[in-house]
């Protein structure tokens, strides 16, 4: 994980959730898990550096890296030792389509995360009034950002979002300033804001909207961090309130949620379980199911166990997770968060909403 440099927030949500996950794991399929750690440090070239010691230091099966660059270059490792590795979380398209044989995603492609996302969206709008007429999308320009931003020209397209785009505006995720893109996308005339960020950027796009005096009507991200993670609205206090957040997350009203956030707040009663922790939590699961049928700690045994998982997700929302051919897994069911009252709260799907959508997004400038 990267539990240091630019992505340690996410990154250290992942780890909490890989223990609290051992923990679980350990009492419900009384597995005795040994976790060993690495840090990629943020760097995409340290997922293979990090993934080649974990394997030498004898880890049978890998689950990471976050960040799909560190994620596709953890691969090459796992490839070359014949290692699983099951990926919680990094949506690039290419973790998936180019033929690696030990990968097994949890978390959906950018385009599956971005056409059901806009899918609600255009669901939603079309409940409100005076929705948005036009919108500029403001994305990171690295490999999730690049791939997130094509998702959304071709699936803004195939979903007929009744919203025209007016501007893409890339940035780089090491930026310190993005006062002359949030300038770029207040000078296009859109009144929605569509953003693919990282928490550093978000918070930064945020402060960079409230000294430009600019309150777009609606801000939506269909791929990204930032309203589910608490460094977002610890950074913002009520400024935080009112984006919207299509993301995988806990499911609410699942059988077992209450008693794992119950465990999460026992052992981090200072942090929140949010999707990344939560994703992570789920990808020890797999692993542990996938263990138990192949009755074998073995690399090659647990492979072969995790391509025949057909398993209902123990906290986050979904369906069955199974993986195809490409070591994707087929099935995706996206939540629609809103920051309000300092905390994500869901919106979507109404099975499981706990508060109704607020719109507009109240101005900046009158909170």
């Amino acid at each position: 994980m990267p539990s240091s440099g630019v992505l340690a927030f996410p990154g250290q949500a992942c780890v909490r959730g890989i223990d609290l996950g051992v923990k679980f794991a350990r009492e419900k399929f009384g597995l005795d898990i040994e976790i060993v750690h690495a840090d990629t440090q943020s760097r995409p070239e340290n997922g293979r550096i990090a993934a080649e010691s974990l394997i030498r230091q004898g880890c049978t099966v890998l689950i990471g890296a976050w960040d799909s660059g560190a994620t596709i270059s953890a691969l090459q490792a796992c490839e070359a030792a014949k290692v699983p590795m099951v990926v919680h979380i990094a949506s690039a398209t290419q973790v998936t389509s180019q033929g690696f044989t030990q990968v097994f995603r949890y978390y959906p492609t950018s385009l599956t995360i971005v056409r059901q996302s806009l899918t609600e969206l255009k669901s939603v709008l079309g409940t409100l009034k005076d929705p948005p007429s036009s919108a500029v999308v403001l994305h990171l320009n690295n490999t999730m950002g690049q791939s997130t931003a094509a998702s959304i020209d071709q699936a803004w397209k195939e979903v007929d979002v009744p919203l025209k785009i007016a501007q893409y505006i890339a940035y780089d995720e090491k930026a310190k300033d993005l006062s002359v893109e949030v300038a770029k996308a207040k000078a296009s005339g859109a009144d929605a804001l569509i953003s693919v960020t990282r928490v550093n950027d978000a918070i930064m796009i945020a402060r960079e909207c409230i000294k430009q005096g600019w309150d777009p009507k609606m801000v939506f991200s269909p791929n990204s961090n930032g309203v589910s993670d608490k460094a977002y609205h610890d950074a913002l206090g009520k400024y935080g309130d009112g984006p919207i957040l299509s993301a995988l997350w806990l499911n609410p009203k699942g059988a077992e949620t209450d008693k794992i956030v119950k465990m999460f707040a026992a052992d981090y009663p200072n942090d929140w379980f949010d999707a990344n922790a939560g994703c992570a939590f789920e990808a020890v699961q797999i692993v542990a199911d996938a263990v138990t049928r192949a009755a074998s700690p073995e690399s090659a045994a647990i492979h072969g166990a995790l391509k025949k998982t057909d398993m209902k997700p123990i906290l986050m929302y979904g369906d069955n997770t199974e993986f195809d051919e490409t070591g994707q897994n087929i099935h995706c069911s996206m939540v629609m968060l809103q920051g309000l009252k300092g905390r994500p709260r869901v919106v979507a799907p109404k099975a499981i909403a706990e508060v109704s959508l607020e719109y507009p997004l109240a101005p900046y400038s009158k909170r």
